[in-house]
């Protein structure tokens, strides 16, 4: 439930009217006569949504028997700065997040449908003659999705519901791309092709890390690693960047963190459907960037590290069922080859940890958006990051786990 804090006042652009819905509702709707009124407000509660403008669209339609229906939909435009908009024209964010919704996932979801399964990964996406970046959705409220509690982290069921929903997705692209060759560049590069971004992203929060590591309980033993491997970033990044034929590569969800993942139930709380939002940052490669984000961001505290392999052992189960399933035509991925690469890749399971679950456990915050996240100076909204008990208990606990996974030695 949305509190008037979350209704604050937002920006609705000028062409938001009826009229550019017009041929959508006159698809969507049976019998429709006209588009009554147009209601826009804040979609998602404030400091929930670090890189975009969400809006919720509402339009009271009138059907030719006089009868009245209401459809709603999710829209997600950009924030209206400079910096942003330059940020915008180096990503192509929305262009790629359509093109996901409209292109790629009908695509994946036609493989499991050509087969006799029906696997569904998101909201239906719409066009409409926007004039400016935009991706308008289904909003999935009314079907009873919603997110978990990503402060309190995703319990072992939502942590395997999503894990079955990465495998799907994983198995589905490899398939993909064996029966018709490379993704368009557009979806494999991902956020971290951008040096700039990994550097502002990446490199300045763990410098404030590193301030402030001092806060984690017996952070002492790992000061010297943490400050040798934090000279490492853009190798580590650079080194997955970098698409080997001999691992498991696949399309990459490449934000998939607990907002990003909305989840539907039954009556008893049961889990009944998983889907993803927010595609905008696809990467073609290894899987072990799904894993280390997801897991590592987003699972609860007390389950996050202690049953780490067991979650990689489920995953692997879930990407085999599904790649014989869709027939894949090379050799499955082995939980040993699994592993190897996770262990290959485990200085991402440190950038994770130090720049990505930090933005996760953060209570919500006012004006949380992507300028301050690329902020050339360390702002103080990037120190309370680093400030936060719950991101120190969490860090105390990875600390250790990171070590003995060797994810702290500077090989790269």
């Amino acid at each position: 439930m949305g509190t008037k804090d979350d209704q604050k006042d937002v920006h609705i652009p000028e062409w938001l009217t009826s009229e550019v819905f017009k041929d959508l509702i006159k698809h969507e709707v049976k019998d429709f006569k006209k588009i009554k009124s147009l209601r826009a407000r804040a979609g998602v509660p404030s400091g929930e949504n670090y890189a975009t403008i969400m809006l919720r669209v509402e339009l009271d339609i009138v059907t030719k028997d006089n009868s009245q229906v209401t459809k709603a939909f999710m829209l997600k435009l950009p924030h209206s700065s400079e910096a942003y908009r330059k940020i915008i024209e180096k990503t192509d964010m929305f262009d790629v997040e359509r093109g996901m919704y409209l292109e790629v996932v009908p695509e994946l979801e036609q493989l499991y449908r050509e087969v006799g399964v029906e696997v569904k990964f998101g909201a239906t996406a719409y066009e409409i003659p926007a004039s400016d970046y935009y991706v308008l959705l289904e909003d999935l409220k009314p079907r009873g999705f919603q997110n978990a509690n990503r402060l309190e982290g995703l319990d072992q069921a939502h942590t395997e519901s999503a894990l079955r929903k990465f495998a799907q997705w994983h198995a589905a692209s490899a398939v993909r791309v064996e029966l018709k060759g490379p993704y368009p560049e557009k979806y494999t590069k991902g956020f971290l092709s951008n040096e700039e971004i990994v550097d502002a992203f990446c490199s300045r929060s763990v410098k404030i890390f590193l301030e402030h590591v001092h806060l984690v309980k017996g952070y002492e033993p790992y000061v010297k690693d943490l400050r040798i491997i934090s000279e490492k970033l853009q190798d580590i990044v650079r080194d997955m960047n970098d698409v080997k034929p001999d691992d498991f590569n696949a399309l990459n969800h490449g934000d998939g963190w607990a907002n990003n993942i909305m989840f539907q139930y039954n009556e008893t709380k049961g889990i009944t459907e998983t889907y993803f939002v927010d595609l905008q940052l696809p990467k073609w490669g290894t899987i072990t960037q799904d894993l280390y984000y997801f897991l590592l961001s987003s699972a609860q505290l007390d389950i996050k590290t202690s049953k780490f392999d067991y979650f990689i052992w489920f995953y692997h189960s879930e990407l085999v069922k599904h790649l014989k399933l869709l027939k894949y035509s090379k050799p499955l991925p082995t939980l040993r080859s699994i592993r190897d690469d996770l262990a290959k890749y485990n200085g991402w399971a440190y950038v994770c940890a130090s720049t990505i679950m930090p933005y996760v456990l953060l209570d919500p915050s006012d004006g949380a958006d992507l300028e301050k996240l690329l902020a050339d100076k360390d702002s103080s909204f990037k120190k309370s990051l680093f400030l936060n008990p719950r991101f120190h208990k969490h860090m105390s606990v990875l600390l250790p786990w990171l070590l003995h996974r060797g994810a702290l030695e500077s090989t790269y």
